[in-house]
């Protein structure tokens, strides 16, 4: 909870400080104007990952309700999950693709979905599905589909103001307030490229390193869920068992757009054993062996 609150207020900071810098280059008397677009970005983008990220995240998915009819089985894994995990039962989807994968989103365990590929429950005996239930079922207990989904808006904000700016400085913006600055003195002019080297510096790098932050974040995310996972339903090899199978698994990926990637078990490109800082999560073979360490 204080994670999300305290990158909501980093974010508006930011883009203060953007919507500042950006006047400055071009009319300082216009400050008030371009920090309220920057704020009204910030709590536009704020407001839309608390109130809308799961139905964001489930469209971009192509996940649809799970029914007792059709999927009483996992209706019934995810009840008794859910039991074991001390909250309230989330609402269930299923995805129709091969590809075995899952996610969870929402904004707090009372507003909270998992959703489930067909081609996970066609893969998966009873004790893995758990695993990967309870897996889910941490990261709603933990709060962490919260944090993640102000996290994507943090850096969709970051992302719209650096495409505005772009697109009005492509339409003549930093000309004409060139020409307005040639009628200021040498200190003023002086003044206004630093605040152009600083807001420049800014928008290039601030989308970096959220994204860099985002997946950093979910990478340790993971190895918490795991870890509360396998605690929840008492068995580290039912998760570990399904780990190895979804990393044994060659067929077609489940294609997504990059934005909800992170949210998802494993990396829906497959490409699970994949390292560095752009890696959305950590390598498979590390998760198999901590959960068997426990």
């Amino acid at each position: 909870m204080r994670g999300s609150w305290f990158l909501a207020l980093f974010t508006m900071a930011l883009l203060v400080a953007t919507g500042y810098l950006l006047a400055q280059v071009t009319d300082p008397s216009a400050a008030v104007f371009f920090v309220g677009m920057g704020l009204l970005i910030g709590v536009g983008q704020a407001v839309a990952g608390f109130w809308f990220s799961d139905k964001i995240a489930l469209a971009a998915s192509g996940a649809r309700p799970a029914t007792v009819e059709e999927h009483r089985y996992l209706v019934n894994v995810s009840e008794a999950v859910a039991i074991g995990a001390g909250v309230p039962m989330p609402k269930v989807y299923v995805i129709d693709s091969p590809a075995p994968n899952a996610f969870a989103t929402g904004r707090d365990p009372q507003h909270s979905t998992i959703a489930v590929t067909t081609g996970l429950l066609q893969l998966l005996d009873r004790q893995e599905l758990e695993g990967v239930v309870a897996h889910e079922m941490a990261h709603i207990r933990n709060y962490d589909i919260r944090f993640m989904a102000m996290l994507v808006a943090t850096l969709g904000a970051l992302l719209v103001l650096r495409d505005l700016v772009l697109r009005w400085s492509f339409f003549g913006g930093f000309g004409g307030s060139s020409r307005r600055s040639s009628r200021r003195d040498s200190s003023g002019g002086k003044g206004q490229g630093i605040a152009m080297i600083l807001l420049l510096v800014l928008l290039v790098l601030g989308p970096i390193l959220g994204a860099l932050a985002r997946m950093a974040v979910s990478r340790k995310r993971e190895y918490l869920a795991d870890a509360a996972g396998a605690f929840i339903t008492r068995n580290p090899e039912g998760l570990a068992r399904a780990l190895e199978k979804l990393a044994n698994y060659h067929g077609q990926p489940l294609e997504v757009s990059e934005g909800v990637r992170s949210l998802f078990f494993v990396n829906p490109q497959m490409n699970l054993n994949a390292v560095g800082l752009m890696a959305t999560h950590p390598p498979i073979d590390e998760r198999i062996r901590r959960l068997r360490s426990m």
